[in-house]
């Protein structure tokens, strides 16, 4: 490998790491946040039918 194949590998390695660490992690933060909020607005809860529900047993389907 020649000197200048070396710099750009050094240089191109360098910038991933860089993205990586300060980049990404509030990158991913902020499209997290984003996500959840628009999943809690899909799914009303029905409050009304919280209830257990009470199943009775026949005796012959359990035979």
């Amino acid at each position: 490998m020649n000197t200048k194949k070396k710099v750009y590998w050094i240089v191109k390695t360098a910038a991933v790491t860089v993205v990586g660490l300060l980049v990404m992690p509030p990158l991913m933060k902020k499209l997290g946040n984003k996500l959840y909020k628009h999943s809690l607005k899909k799914d009303e809860i029905d409050y009304e039918n919280m209830e257990p529900e009470i199943v009775k047993k026949d005796k012959s389907a359990e035979e």
